[in-house]
């Protein structure tokens, strides 16, 4: 169900306060400097050279949010906020709110982009800004780190041998399938910037042998060879409708008679009056990239049927499709 709006959260929703307020804290690092107990604001304020009082309404105003905790004069993280802040964390997805405060002058521009239909910005971060594509890959690799595992155990590859990861990125799915099924013969397929963060998870979860790198572009010609297993994650939402059925075809002629295609990615929802938090996203997208977007699930399952596959499955609502290809 929609979330309910009260004129109170009206006006919550017009201000930019709260926003700003998180990413001045993740910009100012206050999260790390906690990671070991609490203190005062005077003590971090001498840590990280800045303005005592100014500092402590600011971590004032995220004890409202609810981004920390205070006891008498003392700031605390919150545990399960912590483990995304601090930056010593695994899951550290810092650098993923600093890009978004990167983004603050594109998001200005939405109105002029409604009214026009034209983007504000030239292809998307992974092109346009290699550096910071790079830093994305590895938040994004940190952050599919937690949900792989999850999906190796859901999806039963057992019955396949050899597996394609489609624009793999930093290797999370590949790794945590050939970890949960050590037969697999995998390949990531990924352009080459993206396979040197890739080749260095591999190598540290001791993989070399069984996963190979295959540089090259998902969107020209075809892939290196057929699989039994084609899975591509978050790579629809990067393009347009004619681009992914052209993608979703060639999937179809690198999948193996018998095999099975998963995409991954985020769906809008199919009824029009619920159509999800992805709804947001997608116009995240549509600020922050030349020709992003966010699909419902039926127009995905239009290109598979299209493409030729068959045997359609939601393995997780307007996250996971998956398909096969008759023999």
């Amino acid at each position: 169900m929609p979330p309910e709006v009260s004129v109170p959260s009206l006006f919550q929703l017009g201000y930019y306060w709260e926003a700003k307020i998180f990413l001045t804290s993740v910009k100012l690092d206050l999260y790390t400097p906690l990671a070991n107990g609490s203190k005062s604001a005077e003590q971090l304020a001498s840590e990280i050279k800045v303005d005592t009082d100014a500092l402590s309404r600011l971590m004032d105003a995220l004890v409202s949010i609810g981004l920390l905790k205070k006891e008498e004069d003392a700031y605390a993280n919150i545990p399960q906020l912590a483990e995304f802040l601090v930056k010593t964390s695994r899951f550290y997805m810092g650098e993923l709110m600093l890009l978004q405060d990167a983004e603050w002058d594109h998001w200005g521009k939405l109105e002029e982009i409604v009214k026009t239909g034209r983007p504000a910005v030239k292809d998307n971060i992974f092109i346009s800004r290699p550096e910071m594509g790079a830093t994305v890959s590895r938040v994004l690799h940190r952050m599919a780190n937690r949900v792989a595992p999850a999906l190796a155990e859901k999806i039963d590859l057992s019955s396949y041998e050899t597996f394609i990861d489609v624009g793999g990125g930093g290797g999370a799915f590949s790794i945590a399938f050939s970890k949960r099924y050590p037969h697999l013969k995998a390949t990531l397929f990924d352009l080459p910037q993206t396979l040197k963060i890739a080749l260095e998870n591999i190598e540290q979860e001791g993989l070399s042998d069984q996963i190979h790198l295959s540089e090259g572009n998902f969107n020209q010609g075809s892939l290196p060879d057929t699989y039994d297993v084609v899975f591509a994650s978050d790579i629809l939402h990067y393009q347009t409708d004619a681009e992914n059925a052209a993608l979703l075809q060639r999937l179809y002629e690198a999948t193996n008679s018998g095999g099975v295609v998963i995409i991954k990615d985020m769906f809008i929802g199919d009824d029009d009056a619920e159509p999800g938090w992805n709804a947001v996203f997608s116009i995240h997208m549509m600020v922050y990239s030349e020709k992003g977007r966010c699909f419902k699930g039926k127009k995905i399952r239009e290109w598979l049927t299209k493409a030729g596959f068959d045997n359609i499955v939601e393995i997780e609502k307007n996250t996971i499709l998956a398909a096969t290809k008759g023999i």
